[in-house]
């Protein structure tokens, strides 16, 4: 999306009563800058002009994604992950689930094309850079978390393909990616936007298992070619790897 056309964007949509800011977002791999993030309180938002503003923005052939963000929801949930408090959310279209620190993520790369006069998009991002570019509390909470949830996911998986249950062991073997993803983002102390893209950005962070996106995607071709035990093969050496980078963190934090 240009510029002139992102102007033409926020003049429409910013004297909507009830919006509080209008947000650009993306870390050049899961949500690309065309991706519109409106901030808004429910009992004040006028939604059937928002509908009509949206499609009069079609209409003019300034076509645009948006999702809506209520805003007292993304503040607490930048202040759980102030605290260490980790949550998942299941939702339609995110087969991992939306995860809270996500909607931090949204702030700290979002980039405000406009806010209310109170400017609570600002205050936001002041609030989540109170601790630093990334907050320890959810580095430390976001490795235990989502550690225990791979070696949970992994053993149900393990059993279920040792029976012939390929299909629900690909689901668990995807289930633990996603969360060693998200330990990776956090062991380099990097936001995650959510689980799209996010297997290719963690390959290329520093702390990371050598090639891993090319061994994860092998193991669904392992599972593909009804041979668990080639992939649980490779799923053992990947997570001897990722326990030994989380236990070299803990020892560098600890000396």
């Amino acid at each position: 999306m240009n510029e002139v056309n992102r102007e033409k964007i926020v003049s429409e949509l910013k004297s909507i009563p009830g919006l509080k800011g209008i947000v650009a977002c993306g870390d050049g791999y899961n949500i690309t800058e065309s991706a519109i993030l409106l901030y808004y309180v429910p009992e004040e938002l006028f939604f059937q002009e928002l509908d009509q503003t949206i499609s009069r923005v079609d209409d003019a052939g300034l076509l645009i994604e948006y999702s809506l963000r209520e805003i007292r929801l993304v503040d607490l949930a930048i202040a759980d992950c102030l605290e260490g408090r980790i949550t998942i959310q299941h939702s339609s279209g995110h087969p991992f689930g939306i995860v809270n620190s996500s909607y931090a993520a949204e702030i700290h790369y979002g980039r405000i094309l406009w806010e209310s006069t109170n400017h609570p998009i600002t205050t936001l991002k002041e609030k989540l850079a109170m601790e630093g570019p990334y907050p320890e509390k959810l580095r430390q909470a976001t490795i235990a978390y989502f550690m225990r949830e791979a070696a949970l996911s992994l053993g149900n998986g393990h059993s279920a393909a040792m029976q012939g249950g390929i299909h629900y062991a690909s689901g668990s073997f995807f289930q633990a990616a996603c969360s060693w993803v998200q330990v990776i983002h956090a062991l380099n102390q990097q936001f995650l936007l959510s689980e799209k893209g996010g297997l290719k950005r963690a390959n290329e962070l520093p702390i990371s298992p050598k090639q891993f996106r090319v061994r994860v995607n092998q193991v669904y071709r392992y599972f593909a070619a009804n041979n668990p035990k080639l992939a649980y093969c490779e799923i053992d050496m990947l997570e001897n790897e990722m326990n030994v980078l989380v236990r070299s963190f803990a020892e560098t934090r600890e000396g």
